[in-house]
């Protein structure tokens, strides 16, 4: 009977809605539309911010694509400018090859002269050179070039031929021997010595002068003697234009 009473005494409240059942389904209605239009706003700020994340990203990336076609525009305006520069290289490049095509054979002349000066014997003078050499071999024939024995197993850079007098035939000899010693000369080689008298000139009382020889000697150049100009570029023959005999 307590334990009932107990119970009793507590009143038992039932939640009773009055509301027709229809307006149930309405608010359930709305809480769903509610929360799917919740879900779309949601959705339509993530698109956004990710929309604006591209947008930046591809500013930047125009930006970057601007620097990099200033920079191009900048290095192929260089690149025009230094064009002009590689066409007078290539002009240089080829006059220096067809200046080394020509001078490939070239003596050097006055070293040439200044070795026969200094061997050249008191009693012998020289009256005519002719030189077949470089570029020039074969167009004027001399001495040995057209001998069917060669003088000498070395293929000659050069031949000089030399017409002269001698007081005697020892000067001769003395003359054929110093050229021997000379480097730059590989073979020497003498075409004739013939002895003359010289004539008395007109109204002398004295007798005819004395005999002297007429020789011929032919003169074969090592390579030794080339000149090699131009064969180390510019520089080198600048160089050579410094160094040479006369230069200021």
């Amino acid at each position: 009977m307590r334990a009932r009473q107990s119970l009793g005494s507590q009143p038992m409240i039932r939640r009773v809605g009055l509301l027709p059942l229809r307006y149930e389904r309405q608010r359930g209605e709305r809480r769903r539309i509610g929360f799917t239009a919740l879900t779309g706003l949601v959705v339509l700020a993530a698109l956004v911010f990710w929309w604006f994340m591209i947008a930046g990203e591809i500013q930047e990336a125009g930006d970057q694509l601007a620097l990099v076609e200033a920079t191009n525009a900048n290095l192929q305006s260089d690149i025009d400018e230094l064009q002009s520069f590689a066409e007078l290289a290539d002009e240089v490049q080829k006059k220096r090859t067809a200046l080394q095509q020509v001078m490939a054979g070239d003596v050097d002349w006055p070293a040439l002269l200044t070795e026969v000066a200094l061997v050249v014997p008191g009693e012998v003078w020289l009256t005519t050179l002719t030189a077949s050499a470089g570029q020039t071999e074969g167009a004027a024939p001399v001495g040995t070039e057209t001998a069917a024995v060669r003088i000498s197993e070395k293929r000659a850079f050069g031949r000089v031929q030399f017409v002269g007098k001698s007081l005697s035939f020892p000067g001769i000899a003395k003359w054929l021997i110093r050229q021997e010693t000379v480097e730059d000369f590989s073979a020497v080689w003498l075409n004739s010595a013939t002895k003359e008298a010289q004539e008395a000139s007109a109204g002398a009382t004295t007798a005819a002068g004395p005999e002297v020889v007429s020789f011929d000697t032919t003169i074969e150049l090592s390579g030794k003697i080339a000149s090699r100009r131009f064969e180390g570029g510019a520089l080198a023959a600048g160089r050579d234009l410094i160094e040479a005999p006369g230069a200021p």
